[in-house]
């Protein structure tokens, strides 16, 4: 697994939660994955250009309420600690927040990225996205550019 990896990993989990919302009336339906896994990173070893591990630890929780058409459709939580480990150094990186899947009235599907993304356009606050037309709702205001600094701190 890699960040990228690991980005695929909730994707996909969240997607198909989506699809497949069948809450009863007493709740959503709830799914835990834990992570603890060391790997070579693949995407860190190609950005920095010398070999990177990365012990991913924590959890991600998805919860899929009904589909009824509109409103919440689920929730992602996501607590993730990627500790990058080369050249006798280590960088701590933190993935955490909650992302909210909801279809508008008008059947519009929204997501919004709540949190702290450390890769992949980092930032840290709110990323709003019509999944309909593509189209960006709403900026975060702190983009944080993390990959740099991570390559740095473990060069050295």
């Amino acid at each position: 697994m890699s960040w990228k990896g690991l980005l695929a990993l909730v994707g996909a989990a969240f997607a198909a939660a989506a699809l497949t919302a069948t809450a009863s009336a007493a709740g959503p339906e709830r799914e835990r994955i834990d992570l603890d896994e060391t790997v070579v990173d693949e995407f860190l070893s190609d950005l920095c250009g010398f070999e990177v591990t990365t012990r991913f630890k924590g959890h991600i929780i998805t919860r899929t309420f009904q589909d009824d058409g509109k409103g919440i459709v689920s929730v992602r939580t996501l607590n993730v600690v990627g500790t990058a480990m080369a050249n006798g150094n280590e960088v701590r990186v933190h993935d955490v927040g909650a992302d909210h899947l909801r279809i508008a009235p008008d059947g519009t599907a929204i997501l919004s990225i709540i949190g702290q993304i450390p890769f992949f356009d980092a930032f840290i606050g709110l990323l709003r996205i019509n999944l309909t037309t593509g189209e960006v709702i709403h900026m975060p205001r702190h983009l944080t550019g993390g990959e740099a600094a991570v390559c740095t701190a473990l060069a050295a």
